[in-house]
């Protein structure tokens, strides 16, 4: 009974150490980025797609495909994030509204990191990935830490 649950409570305990460190790291990243400089850039692909079987039977939410390309110096950079979040959705209509701020051949502004200008995103906020994450690690940490501690119990007590 303690080995179960312990190898059950150490998965829940590393998705929930996982889940917090990516959301805060997306977070950070976020704030970071308003003070980030801003080059002009341009907009090449907007469009999304939907993972789809050959059956053509849809398997995974609609996915930004979003490139972009910007100057920094004399040197040319492409870009593919909108913000720190993930590029997929389950909402069509949240996605669509994404892809009109963005259309192909439009001029946008773009921040990017000054320490490394290969790394650039569109909008500097902290998006609704980061509070899905924080969630998720909280929950995945309040079930796994009980069940760490209850199989710890069943091996003291044998």
């Amino acid at each position: 009974m303690g080995t179960g649950y312990r190898i059950f409570s150490i998965l829940f305990l590393a998705v929930g150490i996982w889940a917090l460190f990516d959301g805060t790291q997306r977070a950070v990243e976020a704030i970071r980025a308003r003070s980030w400089p801003v080059a002009r850039g341009t907009v090449l692909i907007s469009r999304y797609d939907q993972w789809r079987t050959k059956g053509d039977i849809r398997v995974a939410a609609l996915c930004i495909e979003l490139e972009y390309i910007y100057l920094v110096g004399d040197k040319v950079y492409e870009g593919h994030r909108v913000n720190t979040g993930w590029k997929c959705f389950g909402d069509q209509k949240h996605m669509e509204e994404i892809l009109k701020r963005y259309p192909s051949g439009k001029t946008v502004e773009v921040r990017y990191d000054p320490d490394n200008p290969k790394i650039s995103l569109l909008e500097p906020r902290v998006d609704w990935t980061s509070f899905f994450l924080w969630g998720l690690g909280i929950i995945s940490i309040s079930v796994g830490l009980p069940l760490f501690r209850h199989s710890i119990k069943g091996v003291r007590n044998k």
